[in-house]
């Protein structure tokens, strides 16, 4: 097998729209999409349902899902596994989106999923609206049999945990715990790379045909769980570094603010996914130079090593995320 080259390749959005989506990446980010709304955009998509392209420099026009297959070490050295452990996304909720849950890896492999792993995530919210506020878990500990008895007889939201929201705040989500985005949010998403979600109750919302979503009782009750504040935190810093937005199981997830010149490092241990979520930048590695624009997206495959990170004209904000 061929060396690959290493160097920051940026992303093409994979933009998708929903009843519930809204517009405001086109304005934030001049994304350009035929959809009705742009509810989601993947920003880091190695899947085949949903590819994500490189742009510019040796791969440009690549998916990176073949990419991955072709290399897997970009994804860490020595790996052999293709599958990207992560899938990172905008969401734009013009509405408020459905209750609902996910699986964890265990349920996931024994219900035969799609996606071969559960969903855990978090939100790093960049908008919202004054009032603007989410369910992030319960209110109350609960049972099988209460949460089905909550869902059938229509009550399941006095049973919801309701939170106000304001840009900057961060949400852990591990499977199991019942979620939803209200509306009027504008969020980043990291997450297990899954697309698994069973969906609890959706307002008796219709769709453009008439017809109903798709509930998914059964199994979201199985999934479901309570969870302390003091337990989604534990899981949330799993692996020890609490100077960061997360330094879970699954990805460690930390904001870079940059006005100066700042040095950073993809190791082998793990690609990066750099997310420019505010101002504008330039990244430097090898002597080249690629610009950091709002909603812009790179791929910094494992072992690229030294790059840096500058503002121009004043600060750059990115999120960077890793396993």
């Amino acid at each position: 097998m061929d060396t690959p080259v290493l160097y920051p390749m940026q992303l093409s959005p994979v933009c998708r729209s929903t009843i519930w989506g809204g517009n405001r990446m086109r304005d934030c980010f001049d994304f350009q999409s035929k959809l009705d709304n742009i509810a989601e955009a993947w920003m880091l998509s190695a899947r085949e349902d949903n590819p994500g392209f490189i742009v510019g420099g040796e791969y440009m026009g690549e998916c990176l899902h073949k990419l991955l297959e072709k290399y897997p070490s970009m994804i860490a050295k020595n790996n052999e596994d293709p599958a990207c452990p992560l899938l990172i996304k905008f969401i734009d909720a013009r509405d408020k989106l459905s209750i609902q849950v996910h699986p964890d890896d265990a349920y996931a492999k024994a219900a035969g999923c799609a996606d071969p792993r559960g969903k855990t995530e978090m939100w790093i919210v960049l908008e919202a609206s004054m009032g603007a506020e989410l369910i992030f878990g319960t209110n109350r500990n609960f049972t099988e049999d209460e949460l089905r008895a909550a869902i059938e007889g229509g009550t399941l939201e006095e049973l919801m945990n309701y939170v106000p929201v304001r840009a900057g705040d961060v949400f852990f989500i591990p499977a199991g715990l019942i979620h939803a985005i209200g509306g009027g949010i504008l969020l980043a998403e990291v997450q297990q790379n899954c697309d698994t979600t069973y969906r609890v109750y959706d307002y008796n919302r219709r769709q453009a045909d008439g017809s109903l979503r798709a509930l998914h009782v059964d199994d979201a009750v199985k999934c479901a769980k309570h969870f302390t504040e003091e337990e989604i935190s534990a899981l949330q810093y799993e692996n020890g570094d609490r100077d960061c937005l997360a330094d879970s199981k699954y990805f460690h997830v930390e904001t870079v603010t940059a006005r100066a010149e700042t040095a950073l490092c993809v190791g082998d241990d793990s690609f990066v996914s750099l997310l420019v979520t505010a101002g504008s930048g330039v990244l430097v590695h090898n002597s080249g130079e690629y610009a950091l624009t709002p909603g812009a997206s790179y791929f910094l495959p494992a072992g690229m090593g030294e790059y840096s990170v500058r503002g121009t004209g004043g600060s750059v904000t990115v999120i960077l995320s890793k396993i």
